[in-house]
């Protein structure tokens, strides 16, 4: 959608009418007709996404993207706000990296080692599974929170499956960015509707639960500057539990907040967010507030200007980030492989050979329901009951004789 902005223009008046007032009129109608920018159709909620359940038993399982999470993501744990120092040394070339302060932390994803094997295709797979959730039950029989999981846990297998397309693009800015970006590509189809991955973040998730801010938290685009991608799938039971750590470990870290000298700058990220935030920047404060730790909250509270100015469009491989040139001290893959995994909560996070997975990944994926025998059992029950209380009966009388 392009915006077109016009300045007012004042025209004097006086007694004598110009005759060329009216001409200038014309064509600033005639211009005005042909600029008018057209709207780009917006997204109203399918009938299908728009309701809920209260039943609580009927919850979907993610066993397949937890086993897969665990195996490709590194937990990098809180932010330290350590700023990345040169290293220096014999045949060592570093290069460039204006994003210091932000390039040791969020999670990282095994990248280098996905796209190598046949796992890369366990994303496509799962996001494929999640897409066929409501051919087994329709997503408006489900509890507001079983949804929520749901909706994040397809945007953020859908997005690491366009980044694995993509890789090894380091920094990913002009694939999240313009009209061609990889956020607007309609390839997820649910209950018959084409969606994008903006259309659920946007069109979905904010406009259906946004009046709990953190659920902005759940959506992980693949870079340093974004929320975390965790290393577990989204769950109903603890979904805002989830979110909730994501929130502080994203504010209290250099790529989410960071204050200096009275001005407190924050991440772009929430620029995406704005419509959650009607007053926008004393509503940010508050949140911001609300999840900072005692280590800045006192300079958050006394900052005199908020402005949007932290970015790190870098990719969250392993990498990325430090990569050397040449040989001598250079620093090697694998011991900063090494020196990453050491922060890992993940056990033998350093060796992880993913290959052996994606063959029985693909075929349990493919073969199984997210549902329970016993929850499809009950899902069956309650689809027979709606079935006859919404079925006409006819009483007739019978004849006398």
């Amino acid at each position: 959608m392009i915006e077109i902005q016009t300045s007012a223009i004042k025209i004097n008046k006086n007694k004598n009418k110009n005759k060329g007032l009216i001409m200038i009129k014309c064509l600033l109608l005639i211009i005005a007709i042909v600029f008018i920018p057209v709207k780009a159709e917006e997204f109203s909620l399918p009938e299908e996404f728009s309701d809920f359940g209260l039943n609580r038993d009927i919850s979907i399982s993610y066993e397949d993207l937890d086993q897969l999470l665990e195996l490709t993501v590194i937990d990098m744990g809180l932010s330290d706000r350590t700023i990345l120092k040169p290293i220096v040394g014999n045949g060592t070339r570093l290069r460039s990296n204006r994003d210091r302060d932000t390039a040791l932390e969020a999670n990282r994803f095994y990248f280098e080692e996905v796209v190598k094997s046949d796992i890369k295709l366990g994303f496509k797979v799962i996001r494929q599974s999640l897409e066929k959730v409501p051919e087994e039950v329709p997503l408006n029989a489900l509890t507001l929170d079983e949804q929520l999981a749901y909706w994040l846990n397809l945007y953020n297998t859908a997005i690491i499956e366009k980044l694995i397309e993509h890789y090894p693009v380091r920094n990913a800015k002009k694939l999240l960015e313009g009209e061609s970006s990889i956020l607007n590509d309609k390839f997820i189809n649910v209950s018959g509707h084409t969606l994008s991955l903006n259309n659920i973040q946007h069109d979905i998730v904010f406009k259906k639960f946004g009046n709990k801010k953190i659920v902005m938290y759940g959506f992980y685009q693949g870079i340093i500057g974004s929320p975390n991608l965790r290393n577990e799938a989204y769950t109903a039971d603890k979904v805002y539990k989830q979110l909730s750590g994501n929130a502080e470990e994203f504010v209290n870290s250099n790529r989410g907040v960071q204050v200096k000298r009275n001005r407190l700058s924050v991440s772009i990220f929430y620029d995406q967010a704005k419509i959650l935030f009607p007053d926008f920047e004393n509503d940010l404060l508050k949140h911001i507030l609300n999840y900072s730790d005692s280590s800045i909250n006192s300079q958050v509270e006394d900052s005199e200007e908020l402005i949007l100015a932290i970015e790190d469009w870098n990719v969250t491989d392993i990498y990325g980030t430090e990569r050397s040139f040449g040989e001598g001290n250079a620093t090697n893959k694998a011991a900063l492989l090494n020196a990453v995994a050491a922060n890992s909560n993940v056990p033998g996070a350093g060796a992880m050979n993913l290959s052996f997975l994606s063959d029985m990944l693909s075929s349990k994926v493919s073969s199984q329901s997210r549902f329970s025998p016993a929850v499809l059992d009950k899902i069956n029950k309650l689809r027979l009951k709606k079935k006859i209380n919404s079925s006409s009966v006819k009483i007739k009388d019978l004849p006398t004789k």
